[in-house]
């Protein structure tokens, strides 16, 4: 990577952490510069707005959460990936690192306030919910019932990660994968498959 995309890239990765932790309102292009370390000068050099920066912080929350649910959902049954992302998520929170689900904390915050890219945060969350998709055809589940049964999982998700945002309370990272897991089973069960 050159210096220069070097450069563009940590200051996405700082825009992306205040903005998942602080809020995209709360975080000011002064705190940015800040945790970057970067001038004014470098910051309207790769961006001309705030916004335009939040657009690409969304391709960078689906380029690191995305692959890494994808590399997680690779030949692994429903289960064993419900384990494993919610096995991650209890550890960064202990480590004080989870703030919930970044595409649901920005996208809330700047549907309204931002709606010409708020679209691109609804878009990655419906790119999530793919590949829950997906993991459930990979676990028996057929493509007649996957998208019903994804879109209950992915509502039990996102509900779950914002509970714990809201009260930093790792139970709910807890509930998450008990209620992933116990739903998916009483779906199969109800509907013989």
């Amino acid at each position: 990577m050159k210096k220069g995309d070097q450069s563009k890239h940590h200051l996405i990765e700082c825009a992306a952490r205040l903005f998942w932790h602080d809020g995209y309102n709360a975080t000011g292009i002064n705190k940015i510069l800040q945790e970057s370390e970067m001038t004014k000068g470098s910051f309207y050099f790769y961006f001309k707005t705030k916004k335009e920066l939040a657009a690409a912080v969304t391709s960078y929350y689906q380029q690191v959460i995305f692959e890494w649910l994808q590399e997680l959902s690779q030949d692994t049954q429903w289960e064993e990936f419900v384990r494993q992302f919610s096995s991650r998520m209890l550890k960064d929170a202990a480590d004080g690192r989870h703030y919930g689900c970044p595409f649901a904390v920005v996208g809330m915050e700047i549907a309204f306030a931002e709606p010409d890219i708020s679209p691109c945060y609804a878009a990655a969350l419906e790119t999530v919910a793919a590949l829950f998709r997906r993991v459930l055809e990979q676990s028996g589940v057929p493509s007649s019932h996957s998208a019903t049964l994804a879109d209950r999982l992915f509502s039990i998700y996102e509900g779950e990660l914002l509970r714990y945002r809201i009260s930093k309370d790792p139970v709910y990272i807890k509930n998450l994968e008990t209620q992933l897991i116990g739903t998916y089973w009483e779906y199969r069960k109800i509907h013989s498959i």
